[in-house]
């Protein structure tokens, strides 16, 4: 009897041993199932969309719906490359996340990038190095900070996540979530390569402003659109006056400048809704949807006069001592309903503009009544024919 008692209690010791042994089996099946989960979820996000925005919603909802962490940030650094700004979070106040700055070295975050090692504190109440995320109400728990290093080792940003518990990260989850870390990283370098790619096809490089294939291409889509609602649309097409007199006296590069400073600033004063694009050479478009000739009209004169007032390197070496711009503009459907016609009337007004005097705007129009001393009365004596299109067709606003 004595001997089956104890034949009986190695047989339970066996078993405890096999079930300790079954259940970390487990436990490390299911530990290796969530890291191989979450990596795959991270690395197919770009099967699903290459937007920067869904990719980091994506993330988000990983790591709020996958792991029990309460704060959560990625911070990225800015076009200076000197500082980090928080991009996508939950948990953190808005107002608070939306002001947030580091520099390197400054915080953790900073210190992170500047070492390019991930930072664990299990208890924050004791280390009063950092202040952590800014809002933060709960001053104690623990707090993990990883780089984001692509696979050329430069740190983009950092992976930023808190629990409410003290000693919150196991071992475990520092190793897994360094290879979460590392996943993002790639996958948001190759977001943003892609985004880079993308806006290289269309925009100009010299001014990085939409380049004339996006002119083309979205041209007829907002002609088309115009049409379908019955909407106005306004084309202007502008260039630079005596640019060859400006580059033959002064060269290339200040040329270029000239180019670019043209195209900020009158990117700058444009809508959202406004479409510019560099047409060619110092020749510029603007698609102006939902307006009319008379607000296209004052729109142009305001970007003539923008151009006028603003101060130009050397430009005293111009024709008249100042660097100025021609605008000539279209309307549909007042001057015509197909994308062809209409774009070669704006041009049309703009080779008058440049024939009547330069720094100035003209009009294709048929019938016009400007009360304004500024503008000269045309009217057309016969029906206008795109072909062969008179001055008498245009209107002109004198500088």
């Amino acid at each position: 009897m004595a001997e089956n008692i104890e034949t009986l209690k190695e047989q339970l010791t066996g078993l405890q041993k096999k079930y300790r042994e079954i259940e970390e089996t487990n436990r490390n099946l299911n530990e290796r199932l969530l890291e191989l989960y979450s990596l795959y979820k991270i690395g197919s996000t770009l099967s699903l969309s290459f937007d920067f925005d869904e990719i980091m919603k994506s993330f988000r909802e990983l790591l709020r719906d996958t792991f029990d962490i309460h704060h959560y940030s990625i911070m990225f650094l800015d076009d200076t490359f000197e500082t980090l700004i928080i991009h996508n979070s939950f948990g953190i106040p808005k107002l608070a996340a939306s002001r947030a700055r580091y520099k390197f070295g400054e915080d953790i975050f900073g210190k992170v990038v500047e070492t390019g090692k991930y930072i664990y504190v299990p208890n924050m109440a004791e280390d009063i190095r950092f202040s952590y995320h800014p809002g933060n109400q709960l001053k104690s728990g623990s707090f993990l900070s990883i780089p984001l290093i692509p696979e050329d080792n430069r740190p983009i940003g950092v992976l930023n996540l808190e629990r409410k518990a003290i000693n919150g990260f196991s071992l475990r989850e520092l190793h897994l979530f360094e290879k979460i870390a590392d996943q993002i990283a790639k996958v948001i370098d190759k977001s943003l390569l892609f985004q880079h790619t993308k806006e290289l096809s269309i925009t100009d490089e010299l001014t990085g402003i939409y380049n004339r294939r996006y002119f083309n291409q979205r041209y007829e889509r907002e002609v088309m659109r115009a049409l379908r609602y019955r909407r106005p649309l306004t084309i202007v097409m502008f260039d630079i006056d005596h640019f060859k007199v400006y580059n033959d006296m002064n060269g290339h590069l200040l040329g270029d400048e000239v180019i670019r400073k043209v195209s900020h600033t009158i990117d700058s004063i444009i809508r959202k809704a406004d479409i510019l694009a560099r047409y060619g050479g110092e020749e510029f478009v603007l698609i102006l949807p939902e307006i009319t000739k008379a607000r296209g009209f004052q729109a142009a004169e305001k970007f003539r006069k923008t151009i006028e007032r603003t101060h130009f390197k050397h430009e005293e070496t111009q024709p008249g001592g100042r660097l100025t711009i021609s605008l000539g503009l279209a309307t549909l459907p007042d001057d015509a309903t197909d994308v062809k016609t209409l774009l070669e009337l704006a041009d049309k007004a703009l080779y008058m503009a440049k024939e009547n005097g330069r720094n100035r705007v003209c009009s294709y129009s048929s019938t016009y009544d400007f009360e304004s001393s500024h503008f000269h009365q045309l009217r057309l004596k016969k029906k206008p024919n795109h072909s062969n299109v008179k001055t008498s067709d245009f209107i002109m606003a004198n500088a």
